[in-house]
């Protein structure tokens, strides 16, 4: 990518409102002002650096069975400690790189701060992040985006190279600074010269992370990138800002003493973003909604959801979940649940019984 192109997209940085000496929050945005529909930026549970990750091994000597465990990617012996749900940022290109149109993240509240560390862990396995494999890694995307002193600078995943890449399995956590100075390119005289990187001097007014290389473009060609902990002077973020959904989530996971286990999460005000999963081993069944929720509602200490299900990955079928937490009541134990199932052929499953693991977590309501 030429080192013109690198400035596209700088006019969608913001100003920062500084949230605190260690706070900041990294905020997607896709800019796409000719309608193309071919970026995309979003935060996704599930696709992040795992660190310290709960698992669910099935257990030899037949695989019948279902454990517990954790598990943590070599490269990220850290993580933001307030992500609960291993989130990454995804930034995709679809196409060609020469489309007006990109991907990224506004970082907010970090205005007035002098640089002296950044990075991220990208998810890309081996030790080279050159590596054709995984997550695109070019030199020019994903980059970050500074402003400072009326100059504008940049620093792409390969170029200047990082100053440091902890590879893992499926992870490489790249830091540019820390220990070293902190360089990057200018084309606007921010650098003496363009062509070498140079340090940044005064504090930051403007910085993101921009994505705008497409399918064309190597190392890997891939046009997509998934990105965690993101790293400035040291502190990580590795989740996207709050959403207002989570006010009145409810939420829960657990076991039952015939080892049949749940895990749900729903919100009144975004029934769409509601799910249930359910597998009671004795009968062979695994059970997970789909299509979000029909209703959720209350009773005193119980949240009940009901909606559309797959039972064995057949659909046809819906769900009646509810869930009680007990420490609301003040009456000991964790929490109850009551599973119906319908479906073709007069088919009927019901279970209530009481966790003896996990819990049950409902919002004030």
């Amino acid at each position: 990518m030429k080192r013109a192109e690198i400035l596209l997209a700088f006019s969608l940085l913001v100003s920062a409102k500084a949230l605190g000496d260690d706070t900041f929050s990294v905020v997607p945005f896709e800019f796409d002002p000719f309608g193309t529909h071919l970026v995309a930026a979003e935060w996704r549970e599930g696709i992040g650096c795992p660190t310290n990750a709960k698992t669910a091994p099935f257990l030899p000597p037949d695989f019948s069975t279902v454990g517990s465990g954790s598990y943590t990617d070599p490269a990220c012996p850290t993580g933001d400690s307030s992500d609960k749900r291993n989130q990454g940022l995804l930034l995709a290109k679809t196409g060609p790189t020469n489309n007006d149109a990109s991907a990224g993240a506004v970082i907010k509240g970090v205005k007035g701060m002098t640089l002296t560390e950044l990075g991220y862990d990208l998810r890309k396995p081996g030790a080279n992040n050159n590596d054709p494999r995984g997550s695109h890694c070019g030199a020019g995307a994903p980059r970050f985006n500074i402003v400072s002193g009326g100059h504008t600078y940049f620093i792409a995943c390969n170029s200047p190279p990082p100053n440091g890449d902890s590879p893992g399995v499926g992870w490489q956590r790249l830091r540019w600074g820390g220990a070293t100075p902190l360089l990057a390119f200018s084309n606007d005289g921010g650098c003496t010269d363009p062509n070498n990187p140079c340090t940044i001097p005064g504090s930051v007014d403007r910085l993101s992370i921009v994505f705008d290389e497409g399918q064309d473009t190597g190392p890997d060609n891939f046009g997509l990138a998934v990105l965690d902990n993101i790293d400035v002077n040291g502190t990580l973020v590795g989740r996207g800002p709050g959403k207002p959904e989570e006010a009145d989530r409810d939420e829960g996971d657990g076991e039952d003493n015939e080892h049949n286990h749940f895990q749900f999460h729903d919100s009144p005000s975004r029934p769409e973003s509601s799910s249930v999963s359910f597998h009671d081993p004795s009968k062979g069944m695994k059970v997970q909604s789909v299509n979000g929720a029909q209703s959720v509602s209350y009773s005193g200490a119980c949240v009940t959801f009901v909606g559309d299900a797959l039972v064995n990955e057949e659909p046809g079928y819906l769900l009646t979940f509810a869930a009680c937490d007990l420490s609301l009541l003040g009456l000991g134990g964790i929490g109850n649940l009551a599973v119906t199932i319908t479906g073709p052929a007069t088919f009927l499953y019901q279970k209530n019984t009481t966790l003896i693991s996990g819990g049950v977590k409902l919002h004030p309501h």
